[in-house]
């Protein structure tokens, strides 16, 4: 089963799934992007906003109410499957995340999802990283965490194998997860999508960004 988390506030943008990229708002695209997908037929969003229930509703999403306890900002996603999960009585099979701040999630990368989660016990989207990172030390210098800064690599042999975690969509086994409650656990697998297709929108300059990559994205026919 799909499970969508979309609770109507936010601190950083206000209704935030309900905000709109290439003209559809978030939570929107969250379900579509599900109903592309090989799990077209269990699709579910947790909310504690009417709004967003009915916007989701009419796109064909079937609608967990979810409490005002479970919808501060304090609140952990975690908190939010349990209380969906026990809804709707399930104790086994798998589980996917949506999380509605990633607009340029497909089909076709949740379809994947769900095939690695068949061989993994938990897993997660995520984009190559061939970034240099750093830390700062106790002494307030910088240290190099994933290159050895007295030698300088090219960038493209910086990370080999590294990735980001882009906060699209999770995958897990429903009796582990209840068990750990927790999103990873055992063997985790990955699905790697492109990093145009990887922004997670957290605050207003990367709703602007998101919509002038719908933009390129509708002109060049890849969305």
């Amino acid at each position: 089963m799909c499970l969508i988390l979309a609770r109507g506030q936010s601190k950083g943008i206000p209704r935030k799934n309900l905000q709109t990229v290439g003209g559809v708002p978030l939570v929107v695209r969250a379900v579509r992007a599900a109903h592309e997908s090989v799990l077209s037929r269990e699709v579910y969003v947790s909310t504690d906003d009417a709004e967003i229930a009915e916007c989701a509703k009419d796109v064909g999403a079937h609608i967990i109410i979810r409490p005002p306890t479970l919808s501060t900002d304090d609140s952990s996603s975690e908190s939010a499957l349990l209380h969906g999960l026990s809804e709707l009585g399930l104790t086994d099979g798998k589980l996917i995340m949506i999380q509605p701040t990633s607009p340029f999630l497909r089909g076709e990368d949740l379809s994947a999802l769900l095939h690695v989660a068949g061989k993994s016990d938990s897993a997660l989207t995520v984009t190559e990283s061939h970034r240099f990172i750093w830390r700062a030390m106790s002494d307030g210098s910088l240290g190099g965490v994933n290159h050895d800064h007295r030698v300088r690599l090219r960038r493209q042999d910086i990370g080999g194998s590294e990735f980001a975690e882009n906060g699209a969509a999770y995958a897990m086994d429903i009796a582990q997860f209840r068990s750990t409650r927790h999103r990873f656990f055992g063997r985790i697998g990955h699905v790697v999508m492109p990093l145009i297709r990887s922004l997670e929108i957290d605050e207003l300059a990367d709703l602007e960004i998101a919509n002038v990559i719908a933009e390129y994205l509708a002109s060049h026919t890849q969305e």
